[in-house]
């Protein structure tokens, strides 16, 4: 049996008549010679051959040249300069930029109280990362900077490290008794959770600088769609819980740990009669104006309009002089940002403990992912250099590090904003960040009087198009139930437990999935598509051959699916274990056979078959492990002690390389593999006449 297959292109003619039991005859017309996978490789000279060391290291030459290529290669700005087109580029540049500061400078005030800090240190973290990743990024419309998912986590990370000291007087930044300041009095004490989330910054630097070195942007693509839409919106309805006691002016006290959400409404539920009036009063005119402008005019007249209008800029400053001018903190008890301390921040080592490095590690993750996000959906022109934009985002949480700047991360809204404007380059960061500097510099103290309850209002709007991704929900239902699992489990997890299981919940989940479906791939005999030459799952509208079965798996052989793949093979084609037969003697009940005029042929001869070949379709197996070749392995042994013989087809690149290196093609056998179906059945029709 061996040496006829080993003599295929010897006595086969291109047309080879088939001869059925019935005397009924089919032309298999094969336009070529049928070969083996081997004979194929030769003929192309293919070869699977670990590549080595050495030959890496041949082919990489450590130049002069090279070396300053890839040093400039970090470092886009340098081109970015180069070919920069004063003329047409930099106008779209500068409008772009300061539209965008008027979104840096409330973000940036909102976003620092929402990470438990201050808002100037939310401002710097909208200006140093802003200033750095013009230096190391490559793509125009990411605005860097602060983001209020990328806040939340930071407050759960600074205020599960950082405890209020047991005796508390007021610092120097103690305010009067006429006003009501929410800002923490001890300055220490701010400084301390300050510290403590620039050294979070740190730890997401290095991580994120240390995989751009390495070339790992290729890690983007393991995060579903699905998990990030729920993810963020997760992230959503935190973000708005935290935020509705500060907008209804409700004190509640500081909730953390599981069930943290749950609590937190019901402290909410238990206060709500110590509401401040002037507070919600405050929040429903900012809620009116910000869906007026930004839903209606800003999106109805979006055509005509040169930019949107920054709608929210021009809150902060009318809330502002409303404040001052009414005296709405004394006369109504409606709590104001605070003083914030002009200058810049001197250059400060950030506090490091063991104790924040797994909560760092995840807000790295998140950091990618959603800058990353963004990026592709408003590049659509050019290919986003992931590795250079992970550089990017190391330098800028890493600089920022040194300036008591929590971790940094895109915001969509002023990322849309950018591709709006449509931004010619990363240089208009240089236009934000002047802005913020002037504020820093000369005009946040006249930011004092600010009303908190309208910059709780801005986060809440700002990220309430994340909550709309529930309208998702019944097109993943109908498209996959998987994905609709993980869009739940991420989002019950994320609001029933804490925020950070949301992340554990939907990624182990997603990978659980994963090996499942592969566990669930689909077994079945392939039969001959009657009058044509294509091989499809067995109907009625196909014909088999006598003593051969086709068998696919549609999954990879590896560890999760060995045993399945080895049991379902059995029980379609022969089970061959505790058969002690010679291979002269076995005879294997196969079922009906159909005639090529259609007819099925009879049972009683049927019977009688002789099954002499078992063809295993690998086209799926783009990944076998050590069980999966194990199993592959015991297959092909436990077939041949039964006389039958076992036939590989349509073989994956990986898997010949697999073959070629180990003994699987040994047992196998070089003359048992072939490059299509056609090929294994051309070859052992001969035999089966």
């Amino acid at each position: 049996m061996t040496k006829n297959l080993s003599q295929e292109n010897s006595g086969l003619d291109r047309n080879c008549r088939i001869q059925r039991r019935d005397d009924a005859t089919e032309n298999a017309s094969l336009l070529r010679h049928p070969k083996t996978q081997n004979s194929l490789d030769n003929l192309t000279e293919k070869e699977y051959e670990d590549v080595k060391c050495g030959d890496i290291c041949a082919d990489f030459q450590c130049t002069r040249t090279a070396l300053l290529s890839y040093f400039l290669s970090l470092f886009p700005i340098v081109r970015t300069l180069r070919h920069y087109d004063v003329k047409n580029d930099l106008l779209k540049d500068a409008i772009s930029g300061l539209s965008t500061a008027c979104l840096h400078f409330p973000q940036g005030m909102a976003f620092g109280i929402l990470s438990s800090l201050a808002p100037k240190y939310g401002l710097f973290t909208s200006f140093y990362p802003v200033v750095l990743y013009v230096i190391f990024g490559t793509c125009p419309f990411v605005s860097i900077g602060t983001n209020a998912v990328i806040a939340l986590f930071t407050a759960n990370l600074v205020e599960s490290h950082v405890t209020m000291p047991p005796s508390h007087t007021g610092g120097a930044n103690s305010t009067n008794d006429s006003m009501t300041f929410v800002q923490v009095n001890d300055v220490d004490f701010v400084e301390a959770k300050a510290a403590l989330a620039a050294g979070s910054s740190f730890i997401v630097g290095v991580l994120l600088l240390v995989l751009g070195l390495l070339r790992l942007g290729f890690i983007s693509s393991y995060m579903s769609t699905p998990f990030v839409s729920s993810f963020t919106t997760t992230a959503a309805i935190h973000i708005i819980t935290s935020q509705i006691p500060k907008a209804i002016g409700v004190h509640i006290p500081l909730i953390s740990g599981p069930g943290k959400l749950v609590i937190t409404y019901i402290e909410i539920f238990k206060n709500i009669t110590t509401a401040n009036v002037g507070s919600i009063v405050t929040s429903i005119i900012c809620i009116i104006v910000l869906i007026f402008v930004k839903d209606f005019i800003n999106e109805k007249f979006k055509s005509k309009l040169y930019m949107p209008i920054p709608i929210e800029l021009i809150l902060v400053i009318c809330g502002t002089v409303a404040s001052y001018f009414g005296q709405l903190n004394p006369r109504f008890d409606i709590p104001v940002v605070g003083s914030i301390e002009a200058g810049l921040s001197p250059p400060s080592l950030p506090t490091l403990k063991p104790g924040i490095i797994g909560d760092s590690v995840v807000i790295a993750i998140i950091v990618f992912v959603l800058t990353i996000s963004m990026a592709k959906v408003c590049e659509t022109k050019n290919t986003i250099n992931t590795n250079q934009e992970l550089v990017a985002y190391g330098m800028t949480n890493l600089g920022g590090s040194f300036f008591r700047c929590f971790p940094s991360c895109v915001a969509p809204p002023r990322t849309i904003l950018l591709k709006t404007m449509e931004a010619k380059s990363t240089l208009n960061g240089i236009f934000s960040a002047v802005i913020i500097l002037l504020i820093l510099l000369f005009l946040g103290e006249y930011f004092q009087y600010l009303p908190l309850p309208i910059l709780s209002i801005m986060i809440i709007m700002a990220i309430k198009n994340l909550l709309l991704q529930f309208r998702q929900l019944p097109r993943l239902w109908k498209l996959n139930k998987y994905d609709f699992t993980v869009w739940i489990a991420t989002l019950l997890s994320g609001v029933f437990i804490d925020f950070p299981y949301a992340l554990y919940c939907g990624v182990g989940l997603s990978i659980f999935l994963v090996v499942y479906q592969s566990q669930r791939g689909k077994f079945g005999l392939l039969g001959k598509l009657k009058n044509e030459d294509l091989y499809v799952e067995e109907s009625q509208q196909t014909t088999s051959y006598p003593n051969v079965k086709i068998f696919k798996m549609e999954s990879s052989l590896y560890f999760a699916t060995a045993e399945s793949f080895r049991e379902n093979l059995y029980r379609l084609t022969w089970d061959p274990r505790g058969m002690g037969k010679d291979p002269e003697e076995v005879t294997v009940t196969v079922n009906k056979t159909l005639a090529p005029d259609g007819q099925q042929t009879g049972d009683l001869e049927c019977e009688r078959m002789e099954t002499k070949y078992v063809i295993i379709d690998c086209s799926s197996f783009n990944y076998m492990d050590l069980t999966g070749m194990s199993a592959l392995s015991a297959v092909v042994k436990e077939y041949k002690l039964v006389g039958i013989e076992v036939l590989l087809v349509r073989c994956t690149n990986s898997l010949l390389a697999l073959m070629n290196r180990s003994e699987l093609l040994e047992t196998v056998g070089k003359e048992h593999v072939f490059p299509d179906i056609v090929d294994a059945i051309t070859v052992t029709a001969s035999d089966n006449y």
